[in-house]
């Protein structure tokens, strides 16, 4: 049980500060940028590199459209 509750507070460390990242970037390039879950790392990435990993195959392609892009992302920015 304390390992779960120090697993979900690490995860939580860990989102609140890639949060912190992606809305500084924004405020820097005005640029929006997405906070998504990747092989079980957490990254922000703006729309080109998002681009970039669909070309990939790291991502699926229905991800090209904002819509579904939003719904897997666990943040992104206004």
């Amino acid at each position: 049980m304390i390992f779960t509750l120090l697993k979900r507070l690490w995860n939580y460390l860990r989102l609140k500060a890639a949060i912190k990242q992606a809305d500084k970037m924004k405020e820097l390039t005005k640029k929006r940028y997405y906070v998504i879950k990747i092989l079980k790392k957490i990254r922000v990435y703006d729309r080109n590199h998002i681009d970039f990993l669909i070309n990939e195959g790291l991502l699926h392609q229905k991800l090209r459209k904002a819509i579904e892009l939003e719904k897997v992302c666990l943040y992104f920015t206004k």
